[in-house]
């Protein structure tokens, strides 16, 4: 009676051994996707073991966030309410307009995505630039405050027809977040999403450490950067590692114009209705998800260093790293009280 017991003790062992084996040998797959995609690069780097349709699913997000939220697509939702048209509106455009009233609201207006006419008129969002006069800047401003516009009954309700949005502050944070989303619905959790600079990061990686992601450099610039390649070199300023984070960074310094020895950046105040000039020229948010994460890098931007100072001193929730040019043009960077804790390579 021993001996069967033993034989069947051991069997079982095996059998599980077996199973062990089999199953542990059966690892994910490390995927890497890159490609061009509203008007700027995606890099994704995801694990899995199941990776059927995952590619075409990613690409039919970014369609079908740019069929909402596209300047560039005539007929995309954004578009249409941009010319007026009677369009009901749908669920990605709802999402983001609701994101960014609540961003809105929170900086006081720093935020606010119906500075869409003045970035457009300043040749932001195109190549036509015009030399605005201060008289047409006021006429302008008129038609800009997030207090202007609400939705009701699936519509968007303008106070001045002549109100037009730009939802580009926010809406590479929100696919970048939707792409996250989607990963965790196909039980995939180690992942790293990069949508133009707005980073969303998932569990570690198999290997048990973190994501390593660069907050970039700010490069000596001089003359009109329409003209340099705004894909080229990229040298890293900090390596920060991050694990079910978000990390975007919103800068001056690839976007911008000279007029008459004065630099002008393609971040808009909405409360002036021109390109800021300030000595802040980087700011790079860590929050719990992209949407939030570009929407207050864009804020900080328009508030510059001390206002963002102040407004992260309040909102403890929230981690930022700036680089801002002091009085003698020299680089200098500040970081938040709790930004420390992001810089360790741990396991």
């Amino acid at each position: 009676m021993k001996n069967f017991l033993f034989k069947s003790a051991v069997a079982v062992s095996v059998f599980f051994a077996v199973i062990c084996l089999l199953s542990c040998s059966k690892q994910d797959k490390r995927i890497v996707m890159d490609g061009l995609v509203q008007g700027t690069y995606y890099h994704i780097v995801f694990y899995a073991q199941d990776t059927a349709g995952i590619k075409q699913d990613i690409k039919t997000i970014f369609a079908d966030i740019d069929s909402s939220l596209s300047l560039w697509v005539e007929k995309s939702t954004l578009s249409r309410v941009n010319n007026n048209e009677d369009v009901l509106l749908d669920d990605i455009f709802i999402a983001n307009f609701d994101a960014a009233m609540k961003f809105s609201s929170l900086t006081d207006g720093a935020f606010d995505i119906t500075v869409g006419e003045l970035v457009r008129k300043h040749g932001f969002a195109n190549k036509n630039r015009e030399k605005l006069t201060d008289s047409q800047v006021d006429s302008l401003l008129q038609f800009v405050g997030y207090d202007n516009i609400s939705i009701k009954d699936r519509k968007l309700i303008k106070k001045y027809p002549q109100t037009k949005l730009d939802f580009n502050a926010i809406a590479q944070g929100y696919t970048s977040d939707t792409i996250a989303s989607y990963f965790r619905g196909r039980d995939i959790h180690s992942f790293i999403v990069d949508v133009g600079g707005e980073v969303m990061c998932g569990n570690k990686k198999p290997d048990g450490s973190k994501w390593a992601v660069g907050i970039e450099q700010v490069p000596p610039a001089d003359g009109d950067s329409d003209k340099a390649n705004p894909y080229g070199e990229r040298k890293t300023q900090q390596i920060i590692y991050l694990e079910n984070q978000s990390v975007v960074t919103s800068g001056n310094y690839r976007k911008f114009y000279i007029e008459n020895g004065v630099k002008y950046s393609h971040t808009i105040d909405p409360k002036t209705g021109k390109p800021v000039t300030h000595s802040l020229l980087s700011a790079s948010v860590i929050a719990e998800d992209a949407t939030t994460a570009d929407a207050l890098a864009t804020a900080f931007m328009v508030m510059g260093l001390e206002k963002a100072q102040q407004f992260l001193a309040n909102h403890k929730e929230y981690t930022a790293y700036l680089i801002y040019s002091d009085q003698d043009g020299q680089m200098q960077t500040w970081q938040s009280d709790n930004f420390g804790k992001y810089t360790e390579k741990a396991k």
